[in-house]
């Protein structure tokens, strides 16, 4: 892909200090973190060509990583069947990856890939459209809570 449009209206896409571990069944098995879209119009799932998780320079399986939007949660293979689920600028969704083990205390480089098309944007004759580069590369820091501790 030779050009790509970008635009960041949110001063950070990737919210870093919801960055955290999750639990199942008291251990640690992976981790989440919030993302804001940085279009102003908004978008359908279905609109979305990539999105990727890396944590420090490692790319998460696909299969580990879930798109979680009021509510709904999905594998990432299925955002190109969510025709109808809309992404509202103003609404941060909420992606999980299977990790096990979650993510060690200390600073880590998060990088969120995420490439969407804009469908009204046609840009050749071939039916392609404008992408969207809506991804950002962050550093995310983990501090966990020993029990009985308040932030």
């Amino acid at each position: 892909m030779a050009f790509a449009m970008r635009m960041n209206l949110n001063g950070s896409i990737v919210k870093a200090n919801t960055f955290r571990n999750f639990y199942i069944n008291g251990k640690r098995n992976g981790f989440e973190f919030d993302v804001q879209l940085a279009y102003y119009r908004g978008h359908y799932l279905s609109d979305i060509d990539l999105l990727e998780v890396w944590l420090d320079g490692e790319k998460m399986p696909q299969e580990a990583v879930t798109f979680e939007l009021n509510g709904k949660e999905m594998p990432v293979y299925k955002l190109s069947y969510a025709v109808t689920e809309f992404w509202s600028q103003v609404c941060p969704a909420r992606i999980r990856v299977i990790r096990k083990g979650g993510v060690e205390d200390g600073n880590h480089e998060l990088d969120f890939r995420l490439m969407l098309r804009i469908p009204y944007m046609q840009i050749g004759p071939g039916h392609d459209f404008m992408p969207l580069d809506a991804g950002e590369k962050t550093i995310v820091t983990v501090k966990e809570q020993k029990e009985g501790e308040t932030e």
